[in-house]
């Protein structure tokens, strides 16, 4: 890791959550330097914190325009309609088809730009300056109860209640932590099946396929829906670009018939399948990647 790399990472190790005391390492040596040395402590602390705000602002200006699209383009509606509507067909023929019947109906989504809407939140973080949306940052928006329904989502999930289809909302939010304020925030958005057995956030591991191999035991699932690849019953958690490429090809015919996407331009594995350590890379390392892959 590059020297400049290693300062932002520490600062977000301090700043992200961790309460940095006692020590310090500073970026260009390995020796550990004491809180009562002669170097002033604030020295490095105002060094780590001016790097952090340097990644905080370029990743903010990298992601302005597909959070505009996001959060002003008629397209974006549109995309979420389509998807809703897509997914409202196969339902019902799923309803009507008596070979389903062997086991109980159910559709598996999740829920953070599937069936809520956070570009307000993200909005106002990145006219702030601030475009990175780790942990902390996720939980304190989550906690605000402020996730708002995506164009048509309210109407989709009563429909396919009202057609007996049970709702599983199968999410990355930290359950112990979150669990309590999204089934509150769902309840009060109108959403349908919001109770501790069909809210399943991640808890000990992030990987959604134990969940919906839970799932899939009892129930027949009509369909699955995300914006992330990860969403998908078909492992591409961990790997590389070329690798999760390769596997959405092989399930070219699962899209519109078993699975359903909506898009993100914002955030998503797809960053970090970028490169190994993307989001730890400087404001320049990151250009460098990028350029690459523009112009290939």
């Amino acid at each position: 890791m590059k020297r400049s790399s290693l300062a932002w990472y520490v600062a977000v190790a301090c700043l992200g959550g961790s309460l940095c005391v006692g020590s310090v390492v500073q970026a260009d040596s390995t020796s550990t330097v004491k809180a009562s040395s002669i170097v002033p402590t604030t020295v490095t602390t105002q060094a780590e914190q001016a790097a952090l705000k340097q990644k905080q602002q370029y990743q903010a200006d990298t992601e302005t325009m597909g959070l505009l699209w996001m959060r002003t383009s008629a397209e974006y509606r549109a995309l979420a309609y389509q998807g809703y509507n897509v997914a409202l067909n196969l339902v019902k023929m799923a309803v009507a088809d008596p070979s389903h019947q062997r086991k109980p109906l159910a559709i598996v989504l999740d829920a953070d730009e599937t069936v809520v809407d956070n570009t307000k939140l993200m909005g106002e973080s990145i006219a702030n300056g601030n475009g990175r949306f780790d942990a902390p940052w996720w939980r304190a928006a989550v906690h605000k109860g402020e996730s708002r329904a995506m164009p048509g989502a309210v109407e989709f999930l009563n429909e396919v209640h009202k057609q007996g289809v049970e709702i599983f909302y199968v999410s990355n939010r930290y359950a112990p932590v979150n669990l309590d304020v999204t089934i509150q925030n769902f309840k009060e958005l109108g959403f349908p099946s919001v109770d501790k057995d069909h809210v399943l956030l991640f808890e000990k591991d992030s990987d959604k396929q134990p969940r919906f191999d839970m799932i899939a035991k009892k129930y027949y699932v009509v369909l699955y829906m995300g914006d992330n690849a990860g969403d998908f019953p078909i492992g591409t958690k961990g790997k590389t670009l070329a690798e999760r490429n390769g596997i959405i090809d092989a399930h070219k015919e699962d899209f519109g018939t078993t699975f359903v996407v909506f898009p993100n331009p914002a955030y998503g594995s797809w960053v970090s399948a970028l490169a190994k350590g993307y989001q730890n890379l400087s404001p320049e390392e990151q250009k460098q990647v990028n350029n690459q892959y523009l112009q290939q």
